[in-house]
């Protein structure tokens, strides 16, 4: 058995991706808009930019596809109330209702009020008679199912501040607006500068804040979170700093886009391949896979298919689940939660426990589920934030986007194990929250990484390293590696790998024990330097480096060759939840390596990796069954673990599937079907079975060649007889085949 560490990314493939985002039902969905520019004050200065302000948002609005979009403008107390009394029964049903406000606002007593034109507070207590409380902007919008957003461009200086009268000495009134803490759901509230500050005009036609609204806020595909990020961002910029908008309230975990058009983003490199694969060596369809896989789900799979019917391997595991569900519900009564909930039962993946609640709200596991996700998240009690700010969001960001064992007793989320959507949500609330966090701005940009947004999760992971975050510093360093987003550098890589290792990083360190144990990029091979750092990272916890570590003492490379403890720092990143070491256990024991050898242990041990989602488990555990391994041989059970393996996109277990289908073991015999799995796992990567099909065309029935055949003739990689002979054009068929991977 080969190490069966994975890497956080493989080679890098040239591609040409195509990716168009549209959200689904959103064709009936109702959004609707009141724009309010007050400027021509009675009692006060003028201001220059309301009426420009809403104007510029009122066309991104329209560009967006909302169904209605009303401005006003100057308006007194009486018709300010009117509107937003109409408002409030345009908005009630909406999926999105949103009030935007430029003009004047003050605080008083922590309360916060937008000022008519008519105004003239020439006492304090003239406020709450003249003035219009935020509250009744909010409960405008209360009849909105899914996103109420006040954005109120109105931090200015208070031009009353001064001239009115104290009625009560301890009736304070300050500068900018005061911070809220809204209670409705879905509501968030944009002020244009946080609590306490004002906001600038700027020097052109528009405000900054208006400005970088009508850039970011409806870009198509980008949720409603990211954008205000991004407005937060470009304000904080072009003001030089003096001025940072805030966003307080939250949102529930589902991506919420104000565009509702459709767009297509293309991200080209040089080459002519056009497979639909990310650095990390995994294609959209497998991630796409990845996240509906565990669920019960026709119409999900009858979409992921209209997606990516043209992926043979995919498509073929899609229709295979589809026939399963099919017949489930034909032969028995059970609910599809509980066909969902059986592969979930002892899971440690976040995300899938998560996708099963928002699938399956209802179901009678929905306590399980919670329970299983908490044991996940970081222990109460953590200090999980650099500033002190501990919110649902940033235990969320933590659960779904989390780095491996960034503090005690985490165990945090696999790169290739994020569910990049889920992730983006809630990072980017987090975020809104807690701009200062360094550790969640590198979160978020792990879930633009993973959804491969590679501009975006560069922008983070640079702003999170730039200030102090070595995980940051580390990720950003991966795309020097496998050049990302430009060119390949690999010692530049090497470089901040270094810097981060040096501060301290484990996973800097364990990265840098990657390079030289790889010999990657022109690096000279070094096993001694790789377990150097490695020996590092391990002791600081890391569980990779831990079982890495025993790789290195199972071989003997860079260190002497010791099996016991080989055996022991599989067994210490075991326990700290690492499936590769759960898995390099089951071969120890299978083999003897380090101990007695013992089938019912390493069958345990590979049970525990199969549980938390390890395909190399799942396909041994088929093995096991396959040949009688320390269990009664079993071919149906053995294709139950082939199949789960083959479904998490093992090409070993698939090219095995095959094999059982050609010969009729544990089922009936299926040349046709035979025949995919076995194009699906000479698709999928398997050595084993392409040389087998070259080599040993006898080991397969005539039936089963003459069916690979058809198929090959199918996908236009064989023109010859259906013959069942393996002759030259066969072969070069086969050739072709392998790669097409």
């Amino acid at each position: 058995m080969i190490n069966g560490r994975s890497w956080r990314w493989l080679p890098l493939f040239l591609f040409v991706v195509s990716m168009a985002f549209v959200q689904a039902g959103q064709a009936q969905a109702k959004r609707v808009a009141l724009l309010i520019g007050n400027a021509a004050y009675q009692a006060t200065s003028q201001l220059n930019n309301p009426a420009n302000d809403v104007d510029l948002m009122k066309a991104s609005f329209e560009q967006a596809g909302f169904d209605s979009v009303t401005t006003i403008h100057d308006v007194d107390r009486a018709t300010m109330v009117r509107a937003l009394r109409d408002f409030e029964d345009s908005a009630t049903g909406a999926e999105v209702a949103i009030i935007y406000y430029s003009g004047h606002g003050m605080e008083m007593n922590g309360q916060n009020y937008l000022l008519p034109v008519d105004v003239n507070l020439k006492t304090d207590k003239d406020v709450e008679d003249e003035a219009i409380p935020l509250e009744r902007i909010q409960r405008s919008l209360e009849g909105a199912t899914r996103l109420k957003l006040v954005i109120l461009d109105a931090c200015r200086n208070n031009p009353f501040e001064q001239s009115m009268t104290r009625s009560i000495s301890t009736r304070a009134v300050s500068r900018g607006l005061a911070r809220v803490e809204p209670e409705s759901a879905d509501l968030l509230v944009a002020f244009a500068s946080k609590a306490g500050t004002v906001a600038l005009d700027g020097e052109g036609k528009n405000s900054p804040f208006a400005t970088a609204l009508s850039k970011y806020l409806t870009e198509p595909g980008v949720d409603v979170r990211i954008a205000l990020g991004k407005v937060r961002d470009e304000v904080v910029n072009a003001t030089n700093r003096g001025q940072e908008p805030f966003v307080y309230g939250s949102l529930g975990g589902a991506q919420i886009f104000l565009n509702i058009k459709e767009v297509n983003i293309n991200v080209t490199t040089t080459g002519n391949s056009t497979q639909e694969v990310s650095p990390n060596g995994q294609s959209e369809a497998a991630a796409d896979w990845q996240n509906i896989r565990d669920l019960a789900d026709k119409d999900l799979i009858d979409v992921f298919l209209a997606k990516h019917g043209g992926d043979p391997v995919y498509k073929m595991l899609a229709e295979k689940k589809l026939k399963l569900l099919t017949e489930a519900a034909e032969t028995s009564n059970v609910a599809p939660d509980e066909i969902a909930w059986d592969a979930l039962r002892q899971s440690t993946d976040a995300a899938a426990l998560t996708r099963f609640l928002e699938r399956y709200p209802d179901s009678k596991h929905k306590g399980e589920a919670e329970i299983q996700i908490a044991a996940l998240a970081p222990q109460r009690g953590l200090n999980i934030s650099e500033t002190g700010k501990d919110t649902q969001a940033s235990r969320d960001c933590y659960l779904l986007a989390g780095e491996p064992q960034s503090m005690p007793g985490f165990l945090g989320v696999n790169f290739l194990k994020l569910d990049s959507n889920r992730a983006l949500t809630a990072c980017a609330q987090a975020v809104n929250e807690n701009p200062d966090d360094m550790m969640l701005v590198n979160m978020l940009g792990r879930a633009q990484d993973s959804g491969r947004n590679y501009p975006e999760a560069r922008q983070n992971y640079q702003k999170a390293a730039d200030g102090g975050n070595m995980y940051a510093l580390t990720n950003l360093a991966w795309f020097s590696i496998y050049g990302t987003d430009g060119a390949l550098d690999v010692e530049k890589g090497r470089q901040m790998f270094l810097q981060a290792a040096n501060a301290g990083n484990s996973y800097a360190q364990a990265s840098l024990g990657w390079l030289y144990r790889e010999g990657y990029g022109g690096i000279p091979q070094d096993y001694n330097e790789a377990v150097r750092w490695y020996q590092m990272s391990a002791n600081q916890g890391y569980a990779n480096a831990m079982a890495t570590l025993g790789w290195f003492y199972r071989e003997g490379l860079g260190l002497q060759k010791d099996l016991f403890l080989s055996l022991s720092w599989y067994q210490k990143a075991a326990e700290a939840g690492d499936a590769n070491a759960m898995s390099s256990l089951g071969w120890a024991y299978q083999n003897g390596l380090g101990t007695a050898q013992d089938y019912l242990e390493a069958k345990a041990w590979y049970e525990k990796a199969a549980n938390v989602g390890d395909s190399y488990s799942m396909a041994l555990l088929g093995w096991f069954y396959d040949v009688g391994n320390g269990v009664p041989q079993d071919y149906a059970q053995a294709r139950a673990w082939y199949e789960m393996a083959a479904n998490s996109g093992s090409a070993y277990a698939m090219g095995n599937l095959s094999r059982l289908y050609d010969y009729g073991l544990g089922t009936k015999s299926d040349a046709r079907e035979a025949a995919r799995w076995a194009a699906a796992s000479i698709e999928g990567g398997d050595p084993a079975k392409f040389q087998e099909m070259k080599s040993s065309p006898n080991n397969f029935t005539p039936e089963f060649r003459k069916a690979l055949q058809a198929l090959l003739k199918d996908r236009g990689l064989y023109s010859g007889p259906l013959d069942g002979d393996f002759g030259a054009s066969t072969l070069n068929a086969i050739d072709r085949l392998a790669k097409k991977t």
